[in-house]
């Protein structure tokens, strides 16, 4: 059986974590909060790794507009 990468373990304790909070899920707020990170560290950080936390948002936002199409068709 293979290891989980420690990175995914991470998010997985810290969703536990948000949970246990009652923290809702929120894509939009985790795109926000890319968004300032993002802003923060541009500059310090190579192109690439700037267009992988891109990707990140990318992801994000489809996700956004799936969910608020989903709820538009109700």
């Amino acid at each position: 059986m293979t290891k989980p990468d420690p990175h995914i373990e991470t998010f997985r304790l810290q969703a536990e974590r948000m949970d246990q909070l009652g923290i809702p899920c929120d894509p939009d707020a985790a795109m926000a909060l890319l968004a300032v990170f993002m802003s923060e560290i541009e500059g310090t950080i190579s192109e690439e790794e700037m267009f992988s936390l891109a990707e990140i948002g990318g992801h994000l936002y489809r996700e956004g507009l799936k969910r608020n199409s989903e709820g538009s068709s109700m």
